[in-house]
């Protein structure tokens, strides 16, 4: 695929998995042995593991919108730059809804191998996140 088949295929997966909750559209963007390297304690080494992961963090926060803020694709990398925003109505990595409106900004590089992508490195500021979650 080229670089902006593959950027087109990031925004439609954000766009459809985590703003519409299609978990389908993980098993369309991520290879089945997909394997996340993140900040969020979260282990995903495969495209199940982020199919709950997604589910999770959809139920913490049902109003979930995740603005693609850049997308950036060389070779077979794509560097995606977003923002998420919901209200927290449901358990999130051990605390209970705290009915707050929260912020998270997050940086994803993707390797895309035929079409799919088959790794992943994420930074995201957790602590800005569980911040916002503290009375």
């Amino acid at each position: 695929m080229s670089e902006d088949d593959n950027k087109a295929a990031v925004r439609r997966f954000f766009e459809d998995a985590w703003n519409k909750g299609d978990v389908a559209q993980v098993k369309a963007f991520l290879a089945d042995e997909f394997v996340s390297h993140n900040s969020l304690n979260f282990t995903i080494q495969s495209s199940d593991d982020y199919c709950r992961g997604l589910v999770a963090y959809r139920a913490a926060f049902p109003d979930l919108i995740t603005s693609v803020e850049d997308v950036i694709a060389e070779g077979d990398r794509v560097v995606v730059r977003g923002t998420d925003r919901g209200t927290h109505q449901g358990e999130f990595m051990g605390r209970a809804a705290s009915g707050r409106f929260v912020t998270a900004t997050w940086i994803e590089i993707f390797r895309m191998e035929s079409g799919k992508a088959v790794e992943g490195w994420v930074e995201s500021d957790t602590k800005m996140l569980m911040d916002q979650l503290n009375p």
